[in-house]
């Protein structure tokens, strides 16, 4: 033992278990009562609120639909910029398409997109009242992208940025999931 924890500690450790043994261990003679403050009491003691919270889903449990119009998105041409940029007519990847999402209580998310931008598996995450979630496409030609979305109501509402793998497509959608009924 150090000398500085020895100035602040007293007694040696062994006198210390033995006397905390002492006092925890004493026996009252046999047919004694106990003592008044180890009776139990009188009243009950009001139990402890039962652990309704652990059991309640996270608000944003379950599954979610939406639907999106993608659309070229704007971007800067400036000098360096990518050139297919200002060929882009914006008429491929352009479109409807639908978001289908299930975030379980963790907030992890999984699901799938169809339409315009290809399909997609999506995985994200629900951290506070925001909703990330990227999106794979299945064929590799495909417009990956980026869904951000924060809670409005019971449900999200963002933006999804998606792009080429080669980045010459930039697509933008606006982007409202609503909570499926269980």
């Amino acid at each position: 033992m150090s000398r500085a924890r020895r100035r602040h500690w007293p007694v040696p450790g062994a006198a210390f278990s033995v006397f905390i043994c002492a006092v925890a261990c004493q026996t009252r003679p046999s047919g004694a009562a106990p003592a008044e403050s180890a009776a139990a009491p009188a009243t009950p003691l009001p139990s402890a609120p039962k652990a309704v919270a652990a059991s309640a889903k996270p608000w944003f449990a379950g599954g979610f639909i939406g639907q999106y119009e993608a659309k070229l998105a704007p971007v800067e041409l400036k000098v360096g910029a990518v050139r297919e940029w200002a060929s882009d007519d914006g008429k491929l990847a352009s479109g409807p398409g639908t978001l289908t999402l299930t975030i379980d209580d963790a907030g992890l998310v999984e699901g799938a997109s169809e339409g315009a931008l290809g399909p997609s598996h999506a995985s994200g995450k629900v951290e506070d009242d925001t909703l990330r979630v990227s999106f794979m496409p299945v064929d590799p030609a495909a417009l990956r992208g980026v869904l951000v979305a924060t809670r409005e109501g019971d449900g999200f509402k963002g933006t999804l940025q998606a792009s080429s793998p080669d980045s010459t497509k930039v697509r933008s959608a606006a982007v409202e999931l609503k909570k499926q009924a269980r």
